[in-house]
């Protein structure tokens, strides 16, 4: 199996022991989900108010057009992020050749090192 990685960092995909199962470097082509964010009002009691409790501001915001996403190949898998998969079904674009970082792992300092599986949606 071929894996392309179309996120801009490196996907390492670790064991429980923290062995390297599979790493992809990143391909140099990122997919992308666009996205526009607006202030949205709330209704509470009847009455709109623009903020949540406490001053809190609401967005709504409203995902777009998916991009950078190369057409499947027999025999390729495409690693992008998360919200990329989320946008796809959002748009109803199924596709079982995509998949994401599922299950992060980090390091004493809490960076992200690694994941422990890829996953799609269902």
């Amino acid at each position: 199996m071929k894996y392309v990685n179309l996120t801009p960092h490196a996907v390492t995909v670790m064991d429980k022991d923290g062995a390297t199962i599979l790493s992809v470097p990143p391909s140099g082509t990122v997919a992308r989900l666009s996205e526009t964010a607006q202030p949205a009002p709330v209704w509470r009691e009847g009455v709109r108010a623009d903020r949540v409790e406490d001053g809190v501001p609401y967005t709504l915001v409203i995902l777009g057009e998916v991009s950078g996403l190369p057409e499947p190949q027999d025999g390729v898998i495409y690693i992008g992020s998360m919200p990329l998969l989320m946008g796809m079904m959002a748009a109803q674009i199924q596709r079982d050749d995509v998949v994401y970082p599922y299950g992060q792992v980090r390091d004493s300092e809490g960076r992200i090192i690694g994941c422990r599986s890829l996953a799609t949606l269902a």
